[in-house]
């Protein structure tokens, strides 16, 4: 017995060993500690979870400030079931949602259940994260211009896709307005030319005394016709001097009226939003009048006799032949195929009939929608709905869509195009001369971008839609045009147009995350 008690004291007195030892009584909590790490981890990365898709709910049912208790409700799991399917880690549970009418704050919180492994070792066998989103409905005045291709190539199953989405933009701003006055929408249906509406006739803005020196400019400017009575000794001639005026030449003509239609102003005032001024003839705007084009070199809009002979410019600019005229094959109004543009409004309906009425026919000129596009935003003449830039309680937008490239056609003739919103090429007003159809084209590209850059500076939020758009390059111009590249749209199916017309409603709400 005595060799055995000697034994034992020399064990418990030894010392080798001891790190082994301890690490092995350790080894046990280590364990539990580590793998709880990993059941925390688990946890946080479910709250993160859980707020984007409470974040999501919120933001959806704030948009839509008419919903029952119960349908706000069901708008709010169905939307945490798609941001959080069942396949993610967590259940989520307890969900409720607080609604405050008159502040315009919805408020949804909910908790998400993760079960632990090693956890469940120390009898924590789940842990509950929480989060709360709330949302609050901005207060501020939303102004709103959409600048839609109304051309040729929208015929069909493409203009009718676009009112639809259109009047969806429309019904979603309207509806989720807390006031009638806080959303105003406008509307720019563009091709070749805008047309603003034949009840501006003779405005002073519109030039009725030819003040302008692009008035007629294809006339070539005043002109002194003389005119002679009698014969030989009792033979007497006056001269008097004529300064071409569309208006008195479409008050001429038989059967035919100005239609709306207007032409661009010389670059850069095309797209400027410098308000019109009769101390300034320049920055007057024209009615859009396109000349009867000569007999000869086979042009493309003759719908008179020239009664004269001569080459390219004396027969255009033979004004007698619009004395009691009568317009057959074109006209003045050749190139004026849009409805007009709908100045900004809070009265629904007058947009969406202004949007039902839209259809599709002739040539695609961005530059000239996007300017009268800021031109209705602006405060300033003509239109004078818009608050002034820089008003913090107003945001001003401006929706431009497009489903084909910019065109303007060359002539091989002095002229050097056909007649459109910038008159005729040769006269420069777009600040190019050249009959390629190409370069011409560019240079309405490069307008197009300039235009969106001038948007942009004044504190216009810029979203872009192409439409079933092939040409990459003007994918990339519309991109390029956009506030930021989030806010440009290719939308290759009407599907996918409605859904960047949805999209863009929903940003346009304002709405902003404040917990």
């Amino acid at each position: 017995m005595g060799g055995i008690y000697s034994k034992l004291r020399r064990f418990f007195r030894a010392t080798g060993g001891n790190v082994a030892t301890i690490f092995a009584i350790s080894l046990a909590p280590i364990t539990v500690m580590g793998g709880g790490a990993v059941d925390f981890a688990q946890a946080m990365n479910a709250r993160g979870r859980l707020a984007e898709a409470l974040d999501a709910a919120a933001l959806a049912v704030g948009s839509q400030p008419n919903l029952s208790r119960g349908q706000a409700e069901q708008m709010a799991l169905d939307y945490i079931e798609a941001n959080y399917p069942a396949r993610e880690i967590g259940s989520v549970h307890s969900v409720s949602i607080s609604i405050d009418e008159v502040n315009g704050v919805v408020q949804i919180s909910g908790q998400s259940r993760v079960g632990t492994t090693l956890l469940g070792i120390m009898g924590m066998d789940y842990i509950n994260v929480d989060w709360t989103s709330e949302v609050r409905r901005a207060q501020q005045n939303l102004e709103l211009v959409m600048v839609l291709d109304n051309t040729g190539s929208m015929g069909g199953s493409k203009i009718r896709s676009l009112r639809d989405a259109a009047h969806l933009l429309t019904d979603i701003l309207y509806s989720g307005a807390q006031e009638p006055e806080d959303v105003r929408v406008g509307l720019v249906p563009f091709a070749a030319t805008v047309n603003v509406g034949t009840q501006y006739e003779r405005a002073w803005w519109l030039d009725p005394n030819a003040e302008s020196p692009l008035h007629a400019q294809w006339a070539g400017g005043a002109q002194e016709i003389e005119t002679c009575t009698g014969r030989r000794r009792r033979r007497t001639c006056t001269t008097e001097t004529i300064t071409p005026n569309a208006w008195e030449l479409f008050d001429q003509l038989r059967n035919t009226s100005w239609a709306g239609c207007v032409e661009a102003r010389a670059v850069p005032l095309d797209i400027e939003d410098v308000a019109p001024s009769r101390a300034d003839p320049e920055t007057l705007f024209l009615p859009f009048f396109a000349p009867d084009e000569p007999d000869i070199s086979n042009f493309y809009n003759d719908y008179l006799d020239d009664d004269t002979g001569g080459g390219i410019h004396e027969r255009l600019m033979n004004l007698a032949k619009y004395d009691d005229g009568r317009p057959s094959g074109g006209g003045p109004n050749n190139g004026c195929t849009t409805t007009p543009v709908t100045p900004m409004t809070s009265n629904r309906r007058t947009v969406d009939d202004a949007i039902s009425a839209m259809g599709a026919s002739g040539n695609t000129n961005i530059p000239n929608g996007i300017g009268w596009g800021i031109r209705l935003l602006s405060p300033q003449e003509p239109f004078t709905e818009g608050a002034a830039y820089g008003d913090r309680e107003t945001i001003k937008a401006m929706v431009i869509l497009t489903d084909g490239e910019n065109v303007l056609s060359g002539h091989n003739s002095a002229l050097m195009s056909r007649y459109n919103a910038y008159g005729y090429i040769a006269d420069g007003r777009l600040g190019i001369r050249t009959s390629s159809s190409n370069r011409l084209s560019d240079a309405l590209d490069e307008r197009t971008l300039a235009a969106c850059r001038y948007a942009r500076d004044q504190g216009i939020r810029v979203y872009t839609i192409t439409f079933q758009v092939n040409s990459s390059s003007t994918r990339r111009m519309m991109e390029e045009c956009a506030s930021h590249p989030s806010l440009y749209f290719d939308s290759p199916s009407n599907e996918a147009l409605e859904s960047a017309f949805e999209v863009i409603a929903g940003d346009l709400s304002n709405l902003r995350i404040s917990r």
